[in-house]
Order: C-alpha cells, then sequence, then structure tokens
C-alpha cells in the first residue's frame, strides 16, 4: 500500500499554491477543530478548557466552557468532534469522560466508563477522540489501551478494535478517528504516521503512510492528508493521489494543529492560537 501511494504521486495532478484569506487569532492552546451539518467551526482550547464557535467565514458566534470537573467544564481535553451534524462531543481525558453538547455548547450527556457496574473489558480511563456512526454508534479512541471501542446509542459497549486481535490493524499510538462518505473507518496513528482504514464493524482494510504525515481530514469520498507544507489530496474510490495543495514557503514552517476542509474548496488551518482560512490562488 505504501508503495502504490508513492507511484500514485507520479500521476498526480498539477499542484496548486493556497493564500490565506481570513485568521482569527482567539485560543491560548487550540488543539482540534470540527464543523457541524450547517457548516459552523467549533474550535477546541485546551488552554482556557472552552469551545470557541464561528461560522463558515470565521465570524465569531460564541464560546462556552471553563476549568473543572461539572457538566459543560473540562480539563486540558484532547478532541471536538461533530461528525453526527446534529450535537458535539469532547473527549475530555483527564476527567475520564467524553462529554455531548448541543449545536449551542450546552451539555447533553457525559459518558464515563471506569466504574465498578460497567463491564471492565470496554472500560476507558484516557478518551482520546471520538467519531459519531449512523447517527448512534460512538467509536472512541481508548488512549491507555491503543484500541477503539464502540458504544451502541452512545452508552452501551457493543465492541473493540485496533487492538492485538486485528492483526495488520493493530494501533500504536490513534489520535484521530474520521468517517468518509461510505462510513469507513480512518484512524490517525501518529507513532506511526500512518492512516488505518477499516470498515464499520472494526475489520481492517488497508493502510495509507506518508513522509512527515502531521494530520489529515476527510470530505465525501476525498482524503486530505497534511505533512506540514502541503496538503495531498486523495481519491478513496480510485486509490489515488488527485492533487497537492502547497502552502508558501515561510508559512509551511509552522506548527500546524488540526485540518479541516469545507466544500473541497476552503482550507482551514489551526495552529495553537489562531485558526486560519486557505483557499486557491
Amino acid at each position: 500500500m505504501i508503495l502504490l501511494l508513492f507511484l500514485n504521486f507520479l500521476i498526480a495532478g498539477s499542484d496548486s499554491l493556497l493564500v490565506k484569506s481570513r485568521e482569527v487569532a482567539d485560543f491560548s492552546n487550540a488543539v482540534s477543530v470540527t464543523t457541524d451539518g450547517k457548516e459552523n467551526i467549533y474550535v477546541l482550547d485546551a488552554g482556557t478548557n472552552q469551545i470557541v464557535k464561528f461560522d463558515n467565514k470565521l465570524n465569531y458566534l460564541k464560546r462556552n466552557g471553563k476549568q473543572g470537573w461539572d457538566e459543560g467544564q473540562f480539563d486540558s481535553p484532547t478532541c471536538i468532534d461533530g461528525s453526527s451534524g446534529l450535537d458535539i462531543f469532547v473527549t475530555d481525558g483527564k476527567n475520564k469522560r467524553v462529554q455531548r453538547l448541543d449545536l449551542e455548547l450546552n451539555p447533553i450527556s457525559i459518558l464515563k466508563t471506569n466504574l465498578p457496574d460497567f463491564t471492565a473489558d470496554y472500560q476507558f480511563n484516557t478518551p482520546v477522540a471520538t467519531l459519531v456512526l449512523n447517527s448512534r454508534e460512538l467509536y472512541v479512541i481508548d488512549g491507555d489501551n491503543n484500541r477503539i471501542v464502540i458504544y451502541k446509542d452512545g452508552r452501551n459497549p457493543s465492541g473493540i478494535f485496533g487492538d492485538y486481535s486485528s492483526g495488520k490493524g493493530q494501533l500504536s499510538r490513534p489520535v484521530k478517528i474520521l468517517k468518509d462518505g461510505k462510513n469507513f473507518i480512518y484512524v490517525l496513528d501518529k507513532e506511526l504516521k500512518t492512516i488505518f482504514r477499516f470498515d464499520n464493524l472494526g475489520n481492517y482494510i488497508n493502510r495509507l503512510t506518508i513522509e512527515n504525515l502531521e494530520s489529515f481530514t476527510i470530505s465525501g469520498n476525498t482524503l486530505y492528508m497534511f505533512n506540514g507544507k502541503e496538503i495531498l489530496i486523495y481519491d478513496l474510490e480510485r486509490n489515488t493521489v488527485t492533487d497537492t495543495k502547497i502552502l508558501p514557503g515561510k508559512i509551511s514552517k509552522k506548527k500546524f494543529r488540526d485540518i479541516l476542509v469545507l466544500n473541497s474548496k476552503k482550507y482551514l488551518l489551526l495552529e495553537k492560537n489562531t485558526l486560519s482560512l486557505w483557499q486557491e490562488n
């Protein structure tokens, strides 16, 4: 699979230069960015333990949250997930839980599994990231055991994958989980610099490995892989790289933490203190 990816670079489309059209500098320690079904944008700021909401043009809408252990409060959270389109999930690992909020950032419920009456095999202490599939199933990256745990209806455990029983699909340090338009699942392994592909039952399919892989995002059936200098656009149906979006030389030396793509035309890049919107020149 690695060889296939590099060969496909040779037949990729022409490169395009991205230019910055807008930037917001409103964060202490931003770690994750997501969007909802209306293309509103949500940034998780672990430094202030807040969620900041913008529209798709980066106009400020609202913020909520503070440090603590009550509902709607966080302690250095790691990931924000709007994959259901209808609500927001925040992995709040130091509080050993996943919080669900509505799109106005009001708390709805909490999933906490390190409890005496919870099935031991499906417990997590440090959730890292989440994904919602079919509006009902919550997939949680269990950072202590480097695996994915599935919870039906967001609370009832139903499966595990990515551990030693997954064979070639065994994960080393998973940090991000996304889905494509056909509900295949993709997991970024930070240690291996690899994206693992599974079906929605957790069966391993294949993997993509590129040099210096930092983060990735998916829009429809297109995978966008970011290596810190350029964005490689990979068609998941054709299994080929179709284009490369290049950042200006000076900008490419910055440390970006996350990436989000809207309508295949707007590229959002998250740094520690800023979120920037990029488009083709």
